[in-house]
């Protein structure tokens, strides 16, 4: 196994998603060592969703500490699956006894986003900080005065969500994710819808300015009520804020400085604010 000088500063920083587990190695505040994707077989038995965390740590090499994101529902506290749906094989069991290594760290990957850019990307700098990443679902956090506002459970404050928003009769997730997106267009996936756009098909070039101004339209909803500064895009989707159309005057988004690495970034700070607590 590859080793690491100054092992007991090495911080090994995961992003558990429902496709990929992606990971990095982080020392004195930087990323120095990034790892390969890991597929997470989130559908699949508890033996492979366990194979899967064990093959991460040990592609990871030594390391003194580990931190991780993860969406919930999660037990953060004390590191325990809660999910009916992506890794319900595992509901109920913890990441320690699934990995063979506890974490000292676990936060919800979309807090972990917007930490990592408020410390190393698009949001340093500002005291009132939205993050929303846009992909199968919208996820949404927000900060001020460099905190993050977090429910009791460990996930963001219910009052910041987004997915779950009374919108147009629905709930905004019906308008603003992929399965919104390829419900309304004979596609394969939502990159495929993007590539027509940008090769000039009418149709996609319409659905997706649709797509942003839903989009817009709640964001400027969430600005009334919480004044961000900025609004920082992230998620597979976001990358696509071109194809969304004029963003209003006044909602001050930024693309994601960070991208696949926000979360690994955040929850490395997250380890890190914890030793100064």
């Amino acid at each position: 196994m590859p080793g690491h000088q100054d092992n007991a500063e090495v911080v090994l920083a995961l992003d558990i998603g429902g496709t990929f587990i992606k990971s990095a190695l982080f020392r004195d505040g930087e990323l120095f060592r990034q790892l390969e994707p890991v597929p997470s077989c989130s559908e699949g038995s508890g033996e492979a969703i366990a194979a899967a965390f064990r093959q991460v740590l040990r592609q990871a090499g030594e390391f003194a500490h580990l931190a991780v994101a993860v969406p919930g529902p999660f037990d953060y506290a004390r590191g325990i699956f809660r999910m009916p749906h992506k890794f319900a094989a595992v509901n109920g069991c913890s990441f320690a006894e699934l990995s063979g290594r506890d974490a000292e760290c676990f936060l919800h990957d979309a807090n972990a986003f917007l930490l990592g850019e408020m410390t190393h990307g698009a949001a340093r700098g500002f005291s009132r900080c939205g993050g929303v990443t846009l992909g199968t679902g919208l996820g949404a956090a927000f900060a001020s005065c460099g905190e993050i506002w977090t429910g009791n459970d460990g996930s963001p404050a219910a009052e910041v969500k987004l997915w779950n928003r009374p919108f147009r009769g629905k709930i905004a997730e019906d308008f603003i994710s992929a399965r919104a997106l390829l419900a309304r267009f004979p596609a394969g996936s939502v990159r495929e819808i993007a590539d027509r756009a940008k090769a000039g098909d009418p149709a996609a070039q319409k659905l997706w300015r649709e797509y942003g101004a839903a989009l817009f339209e709640l964001l400027g909803k969430w600005q009334e009520e919480f004044s961000p500064e900025v609004i920082v895009i992230g998620g597979g989707i976001g990358r696509d804020l071109a194809l969304f159309g004029a963003v209003p005057a006044g909602l001050p988004l930024r693309k994601s400085a960070l991208w696949e690495d926000a979360a690994l970034y955040g929850a490395y700070e997250s380890f890190r604010k914890g030793l100064l607590r």
